[in-house]
C-alpha cells in the first residue's frame, strides 16, 4: 500500500487503467460493428445476402468450368478458373470471399475471351451460365445492406486507435462489394 502513496506509482496505475478502459471500450465497439457486418454478410436481409450470391457465383462458375472442359480449348484459363474456384470454396471470412470473388471473376472473363466453342449446344449452355454469373455479380454490386454495415465498421476502423485495436485482434477493413473492383 505504501507504493500507491507515491505520486508516480499512482499516476502510472491511473494511466494504465485509462489505457485499458479505452482499449477495452474501443475494442468492444469495433467487435460489435464487425459482428453486425458479418451477420449482414452471411444472413443478409429478407433472405438476400452477399454470401448467398457468392455461393451462386461459385456454382455457376463450376458449371462454366465443366462446359469449357467439353470444348477442349483454353486449358490454361481453365486451370486458372479452377484455382480461383477452389479459393472461393475455401474462403471463410468476408475479406477472403472478396479476394476470391475478384480473382474468380478475372479468371472467368479470361476464359470467356479465350474459349473456342464450335458446338451450338455448348455455346448456348455457356452463354446461359455466363449470363447467370453476370447477374449474381450484379446482385453483389447492389447489396447495400451488407455494404452499409461494412462502411460503418470501416468508419470506426478509420480511427487510428481503433485501427490499432483491430490489428491487434487480427482484423482489417471489411470489403465493400458495391464499390467497383
Amino acid at each position: 500500500m505504501n507504493r500507491l502513496k507515491k505520486t508516480s506509482t499512482a499516476v502510472l496505475v491511473l494511466l494504465l487503467a485509462a489505457v485499458l478502459s479505452v482499449l477495452g471500450g474501443g475494442g468492444m465497439k469495433l467487435r460489435k460493428a464487425r459482428a453486425a457486418a458479418e451477420l449482414a454478410f452471411y444472413d443478409g436481409k429478407a433472405g438476400f445476402s452477399v454470401y448467398n450470391d457468392l455461393m451462386e457465383l461459385r456454382e455457376t462458375s463450376y458449371n462454366l468450368l465443366r462446359i469449357s472442359e467439353e470444348t477442349g480449348s483454353a486449358e490454361a484459363e481453365q486451370r486458372t478458373v479452377a484455382a480461383a474456384w477452389a479459393q472461393l470454396d475455401e474462403a471463410d471470412t468476408p475479406e477472403k470471399y472478396a479476394d476470391a470473388c475478384a480473382q474468380l471473376t478475372e479468371a472467368v472473363q479470361a476464359l470467356d475471351a479465350a474459349l473456342e466453342i464450335g458446338d451450338e449446344t455448348l455455346r448456348t449452355s455457356w452463354e446461359r451460365q455466363l449470363r447467370s454469373y453476370t447477374e449474381y455479380l450484379s446482385h453483389l454490386r447492389f447489396d447495400s445492406y451488407y455494404d452499409e454495415k461494412a462502411a460503418d465498421y470501416n468508419r470506426l476502423f478509420g480511427d487510428p486507435l481503433a485501427a490499432l485495436i483491430g490489428r491487434m485482434s487480427g482484423s482489417g477493413e471489411m470489403p465493400r462489394f458495391t464499390e467497383t473492383r
